[in-house]
């Protein structure tokens, strides 16, 4: 197989919130809860440290 491919699709990024918001929803893949004002959140320790300074 000679050279490279690449393949854009400008809708990738909006299908893979979806995904994984879908995943906290249903909590799936979720390791870790975050309790606020006695209320229990399901959540992925791996999404909050890629959108959080102050969690990595």
């Amino acid at each position: 197989m000679s050279g490279q491919s690449a393949v854009s699709d400008p809708q990738h990024a909006a299908r893979l919130l979806r995904a994984l918001s879908s995943f906290r929803e249903e909590s799936r893949f979720c390791d870790a809860h975050l309790v606020l004002e006695g209320e229990e959140i399901p959540v992925q320790k791996n999404i909050l440290a890629a959108a959080s300074p102050y969690i990595r």
